[in-house]
């Protein structure tokens, strides 16, 4: 019964997820970009519509890239593991496999994946070696897309809706919702129900965008130290059990971990990266990593 609701549940987490990215677009193909351009706002017009579009391609395609790709399951790998006499090697215990270092066992999966990081149900799958760059990247851009037409575009959005007024600042609606909802009722120039889920827009923009940017800071503080979501965990139970030093086999320092996360050499290969929204291509199997006493 569990398993099925947790399907349904991610399942949802989907859905709502694409309608959070739908809306945004909806927002200025529906609204914006016909009010510049009905006013002469051609500069405006421009720039939002390049950079608008440059954001929405670079989610969707980071997201469908996230959800579609195989995170690096351990049982996918066409080498056979069994037979290898190294010593980092482990034998899963709830799986029988045998896997290599940084892989771990997701639960919700059931399968050992490849430098494991977590099982999100944002994107009905786990993270892991294969797919990591692409979920971490689609992190990035959604919390520029809630940024850009929450912060960007909404005094221009008021406009709209408002007929050249404007209710509320950018967290009005949060901190103060009552005054806000009542006053976008009792407008006059457009409808209570128009008006309420206007504000509720933006309440759930902003609510999207803290979020995402929350995750997207601690995934970028994981990466700065080199390590995954599982390994921050085993380390701070040793240190608090043991009381141990932190334990970073794969720290090479902040810049050689960035390179190491998206295996990249130089800066303009990282631009491409970070702007280009093609398909991350890992260059090694995942199972070979040096720890950094051994580099």
């Amino acid at each position: 019964m569990m398993k099925v609701v947790r399907v349904i549940v991610e399942k949802l987490c989907v859905v709502i997820t694409i309608i959070l990215i739908y809306e945004n677009a909806l927002v200025f193909y529906q609204h914006l970009f016909p009010y510049w351009w009905s006013r002469g706002f051609y500069g405006r017009f421009f720039f939002n519509f390049i950079l608008g579009h440059w954001l929405l391609v670079n989610t969707v395609r980071h997201y469908y890239l996230a959800i579609s790709k195989s995170p690096g399951f351990v049982s996918d790998l066409k080498k056979d593991l069994s037979s290898v006499d190294e010593s980092k090697y482990t034998k899963c215990l709830k799986c029988n496999i045998t896997r290599p270092p940084r892989a771990h066992h997701c639960k919700i999966c059931d399968k050992c994946v490849l430098r494991f990081d977590h099982h999100c149900p944002w994107i009905n799958n786990c993270v892991g070696y294969r797919n990591h760059v692409h979920f971490f990247l689609f992190c990035i851009y959604m919390a520029m897309i809630a940024a850009f037409s929450t912060i960007a575009a909404q005094q221009q959005f008021q406009l709209v809706m408002f007929h050249d007024q404007i209710l509320f600042r950018l967290f009005d609606p949060i901190l103060q919702p009552y005054n806000m909802t009542v006053a976008v009722i009792e407008h006059n120039t457009i409808g209570p129900i128009t008006g309420v889920l206007t504000l509720f827009l933006f309440i759930i923009n902003l609510v999207a965008m803290g979020l995402v940017l929350s995750l997207t800071i601690w995934q970028m503080s994981l990466i700065t130290k080199g390590q995954t979501c599982v390994e921050e965990k085993i380390d701070k139970s040793i240190m608090i059990n043991n009381q141990q030093q932190r334990r970073r086999f794969y720290d090479y320092g902040w810049k050689g971990n960035w390179k190491r996360f998206f295996e990249i050499n130089t800066f303009p290969e990282l631009l491409i990266r970070l702007l280009i929204p093609y398909t991350f291509q890992p260059k090694s199997d995942g199972t070979q990593w040096t720890l950094k006493d051994n580099k």
